[in-house]
C-alpha cells in the first residue's frame, strides 16, 4: 500500500520540478525579459507561474544578464562551482586596467562590466573587500590602500590579462 505524500513533500517536489524546468529552458534559449521566461515556462505545463517567482529563480539559480554575439541582453546561468576560467572573449572585453591608490579600475566594451565584475567576485580573494559593476565600468576595492599593486595584480591574473 503506498503512502499518500504530505502537502509539504509535494509543494517541494513542485519546486524542485520548477527550478529544474526554468534552468533547462535558460541553457536551451535566449530570454532577455522574465515576462518571456514566464511565457515558456507556462508553455512547458507551469500554469499560475507570477513575475515574482520568475524573479526568485533567477535569483536562486544565480542569473546574470549579459550580453550575447547579438549585442543583445539575455540571461546566462553563472556556474559558481566550476573553476573560473577566463577566455579570451572575456579579455577581449577589457580596455584597460589601472588604479588610482584608492581603487582598481577596469574598463570594458559596453555592457561587459556586470560579467567582469562577477567574475572578480566569483572566488573571494583575501585583498578584494567587493566590486560594484556598471555599464562599462567596474570599481574593485582593495581591503588595503597601501597594497593596492597587488590587487591590480590579482585583478589582472583572474582576467586573465597578466
Amino acid at each position: 500500500m503506498s503512502e499518500a505524500l504530505s502537502p509539504a513533500s509535494v509543494k517541494a517536489a513542485e519546486e524542485m520540478n520548477l527550478v529544474t524546468a526554468c534552468k533547462k529552458l535558460l541553457q536551451q534559449q535566449s530570454f532577455s525579459t522574465q515576462h518571456q521566461l514566464r511565457e515558456a515556462l507556462v508553455d512547458v505545463g507551469f500554469t499560475g507561474i507570477s513575475q515574482s517567482t520568475v524573479s526568485r529563480l533567477l535569483s536562486q539559480l544565480g542569473v546574470i544578464k549579459v550580453q550575447n554575439t547579438c549585442g543583445k541582453k539575455v540571461y546566462c546561468i553563472t556556474v559558481e562551482t566550476a573553476p573560473v576560467r577566463v577566455e579570451s572573449s572575456i579579455s577581449s572585453q577589457i580596455e584597460f586596467i589601472t588604479h588610482n591608490q584608492s581603487m582598481v579600475v577596469v574598463k570594458t566594451r559596453p555592457g561587459s562590466a556586470q560579467l567582469v565584475a562577477r567574475l572578480v567576485d566569483i572566488d573571494p580573494h583575501i585583498d578584494i573587500l567587493g566590486t560594484v559593476g556598471g555599464n562599462d565600468t567596474v570599481l574593485v576595492i582593495p581591503k588595503d590602500t597601501q597594497h593596492i599593486d597587488e590587487t591590480e595584480r590579482v585583478v589582472r591574473v583572474r582576467l586573465g590579462i597578466a
